[in-house]
Order: C-alpha cells, then sequence, then structure tokens
C-alpha cells in the first residue's frame, strides 16, 4: 500500500500503478482472453444462420460480461460479512464448459437462446450454495474427475472446429480449397507464434493468427464488410433480445438441472484458477473467503449475462498462467483490463468487423483452442499417475460420453432430450460417470501416493 505510486505497485495486489503502465499490461491480459471469449459466441451466431444485427449483439454481450464479470472479481462488494468478487487478479470471460450443451441448445428449433438463458439465470443461484460448501465438495472433484470433464469438453468440440475450417456446416461453399487453406495459414501463425514468439507475441499468438488469416481471406475477396457500414459507433447492447416473439426467458427444468451441474464444474475450475494466481503472483495460497467470494461473484456475474445475452463465465487459466509467469497481481490491472472491455462493448463497428471473420478463420483458431483445451485436461488427468483406478475413471467416462455422442442415432429411441443431454452433449454423461466412479471404486496405496504428490 506505501508504495502504490512507484513502479513495483504492479506486483502488489492492491497496488495503483499509473494509467500508462496498468494499461500495456490489463491489454496483454485482455488479448490473451479475448479471442476465447468471442469464438463461443461466432460459433452459436454461425450455426444458428443468424443476420448480422443478432450476430454482432452477440458479440457485444460477450464482450460486456466478460468486462463486468471481471470487474466484479477485482473489486469484491462487500455486504455484511457476505464477500462477492474475489479481489484476486484473474479476468473472467465466457466458460467453454457450457459450449457443447449451448450449441445443442441454441441450435434446436424447439428451445433457442430463451430457454439456454432462462436455464443459466436461475441455476445460477445455485453457485450461492457452491461458495459455501466449495470446501466439503472439493474432495469430488480430484484432478482425475475435473481432467477427465476437460478432456470431454474440448475432444466434444473437435467437429465443430473442423466444420468451420472448412467453412462452415451448411455453407455453399464447406470444403473448397480455399477455406482449407486460410484456415492452415491461421493454424501454422498460431503455431509459430507460440512456439517462438516472446512476450506480447507468445501471449497473443492466437490473435495474430486470426488477424493474419482475416487479411489474406479478406485480399482474396471472402470477407464481407456490408454489416460494418450499417453498424452503429455507439450503441447501448439490448437486454433479453432473442424472444423470437415469445418471452425473452423461458424455463425448462430439466436444463435447469443441467446448467447446476454445469455451475458446480465451473466452480471447480476457477477454483483451480484462483489458486494458481494466489499461489503463483502473491506466494501464498488463496483465503477461503476468497474462493468463495469468487464463485460468488460469478453467479451474480452469471445472472448479468442471463439478462445480456451473454453465456455463463468462469476464469480463464491462461491469464492466471500469465499472472504465475510475470508475477504482475495487481487488481487495478486487472481492472483496465475489465474497464477496456466494457467500453469495446458499446461500439457496434467492433463488434460487426468481428462478426465478418470468416468460418475457416474461426475454425484454424479453433483447432488450437480446442486441442490446448483437451491437452490441459489430459494434463490434469497425468497428475493422477495412470494408476489403474484412474485408467478406468477416464477410460469408462470418455467412453460412454464420447461414445454416445459419435453414435448419437442409437439414441433414437428413448426421446429428444435424453439424445440431446446425452447424445449432442458428451460433457453431462461424463462428467456424471466419472463423479460416480471416483467414489465407489476402491483405492489403492498407489493412488493415495499419487493424491500425496498432487497435494
Amino acid at each position: 500500500m506505501k508504495q502504490n505510486n512507484k513502479s513495483n505497485a504492479i506486483y502488489e495486489l492492491d497496488g495503483r500503478p499509473p494509467f500508462l503502465q496498468a494499461f500495456p499490461l490489463g491489454f496483454q491480459q485482455l488479448l490473451a482472453m479475448f479471442v476465447g471469449n468471442i469464438v463461443p459466441m461466432i460459433l452459436v451466431a454461425n450455426a444458428c444462420g443468424m443476420d448480422s444485427y443478432h450476430a454482432t449483439l452477440l458479440i457485444q454481450c460477450s464482450v460486456l460480461g466478460a468486462g463486468v464479470a471481471t470487474l466484479i472479481q477485482a473489486f469484491p462488494i462487500k455486504i455484511g460479512k457476505i464477500r462477492i468478487g474475489s479481489g484476486l487478479p484473474i479476468m473472467m470471460g465466457l466458460t467453454y464448459t457450457f459450449l457443447p450443451i449451448c450449441l445443442a441448445v441454441a441450435t434446436n428449433e424447439d428451445l433457442g437462446l430463451p430457454v439456454l438463458f432462462g436455464a443459466q439465470l436461475v441455476a445460477a443461484f445455485s453457485s450461492v450454495f457452491v461458495a459455501f460448501l466449495l470446501p466439503y465438495i472439493r474432495k469430488y472433484f480430484p484432478p482425475i474427475v475435473t481432467g477427465t470433464i476437460i478432456v470431454s469438453i474440448g475432444i466434444s468440440c473437435f467437429s465443430v472446429a473442423i466444420y468451420n475450417l472448412a467453412g462452415g456446416q451448411g455453407d455453399p461453399a464447406m470444403g473448397q480449397p480455399h477455406n482449407w487453406l486460410i484456415g492452415a495459414l491461421v493454424i501454422v501463425v498460431i503455431v509459430a507464434c507460440s512456439a517462438f514468439g516472446k512476450g506480447m507475441i507468445n501471449a497473443a499468438a492466437v490473435l495474430i493468427g486470426i488477424v493474419a488469416g482475416y487479411i489474406v481471406a479478406a485480399v482474396a475477396g471472402y470477407v464481407d464488410f456490408s454489416s460494418i457500414a450499417s453498424a452503429k459507433w455507439f450503441d447501448i447492447p439490448q437486454p433479453l433480445a432473442f424472444g423470437n416473439g415469445g418471452a425473452p426467458l423461458e424455463f425448462r427444468l430439466e436444463f435447469i438441472l443441467v446448467f447446476i451441474l454445469l455451475y458446480f464444474i465451473n466452480a471447480v475450475e476457477m477454483t483451480g484458477d484462483m489458486t494458481v494466481s494466489a499461489t503463483g503472483g502473491l506466494g501464498r495460497q488463496p483465503l477461503d473467503e476468497e474462493l468463495s467470494g469468487g464463485i460468488l461473484g460469478n453467479a451474480v456475474g452469471c445472472i448479468f449475462s442471463s439478462f445480456f445475452n451473454c453465456f455463463a463465465t468462469g476464469s480463464y487459466s491462461q491469464c492466471s498462467g500469465i499472472v504465475a509467469m510475470t508475477k504482475v497481481c495487481s487488481r487495478w490491472v486487472m481492472g483496465t483490463g475489465a474497464i477496456t472491455l466494457i467500453v469495446a462493448a458499446f461500439c457496434p463497428k467492433l463488434a460487426a468487423l468481428l462478426s465478418t471473420i470468416p468460418n475457416c478463420v474461426v475454425g484454424g483458431a479453433t483447432v488450437v483452442v480446442f486441442s490446448m483445451i483437451t491437452m490441459s485436461g489430459m494434463s490434469l488427468v497425468a497428475k493422477s499417475r495412470f494408476t489403474s483406478r484412474s485408467m478406468l475413471v477416464c477410460g469408462i467416462s470418455l467412453t460412454l460420453g464420447l461414445g454416445l455422442s459419435f453414435a448419437k442415432d442409437t439414441l433414437d429411441v428413448v426421446g429428444g432430450y435424453v439424445q440431446m443431454f446425452f447424445g449432442e452433449s458428451s460433457i453431462i454423461l461424463v462428467a456424471l460417470t466419472a463423479i460416480v466412479l471416483n467414489i465407489v471404486l476402491p483405492k489403492t496405496q498407489e493412488d493415495r501416493d499419487a493424491e500425496a504428490a498432487e497435494d
């Protein structure tokens, strides 16, 4: 606190560095999460065949939701003994835990975004209980369980990435050579920047790859700029904009229950990211009030997002990794990044520009993003040393969940909802199977040794 006006304020949690120092560091965090934050909305907009106005609005709202969620975490609200927000240096954005079911619900003609946002809104209140129960339920989500779930999230999205790489499912130009070539260029640039780049080049590898692919696509005439000209420079994102002639929010118990499970998983992932930020940046374990406050803060952020057409948010591991690597842990740096996101959300021109990114460019980026999600899950699974028990938990869960999603026509006779929950999205069955197997399968001494090493 006493050194807030000095340059080393960036290394203090409550340090207040000058704007010219805080902004580029906050922008670095923004670059690391920005593309990952807007990709889910671009995927949904493309899959639903949305017009340019609604696609632009979705991207606006994704940026707004991420900014508000991050601001809550950086500057917690205290009501008596209740803390809303962690106060830790973490960046928030759209979580991929929800992506498979979001795609399945949003593209279903009988459901759509009102059902999705309704379930997200009601289920978000379950995070209040998760926040206080977290110390007691964390034991049911060891690395073998969370790692298996994350692997299923990444693999279940592979087909989405490939369809986009080819030009977009249902697009007349799907599979044309130019789509594959531009998408491959994006992958090569991202890999090159990640492998050989330093500093900002490495941190912004995905963004640089998308920009390179976008420029090539634009020069080759594969980008339609018409939506940019009609977009406003400034506009307030419209809340509850997807009623489709009916209620903007619809509440279906079966989807609410699914989202409650996903919020549990999301809370466990956030706990890991908050721990990385605290141990790597602050040199200590996160406090209980910081962990519970972080989960509560995300619940408030997700409630806000439900009204403003944004998917559920979660912490971004890559941003926590930057904190651990650089030791820059000032909450004001994160706040600067959050405010930048919020300001950008009120510029439809920017959102319209982002909505013109061709499918093949998005596909190239998501090939890398989804592969990294999968590998991060595998790294968690590897912490269990691949004992016989851990291989059973992981192997059976993935085989059942992913197997049914690959052969979803085997569920035709059991009803549409069952097919959607277990055929369209593997994460639900994978999560339930992994949790149950982890509880019922006995542990050997080898498993206990592996857990001790994890701790």
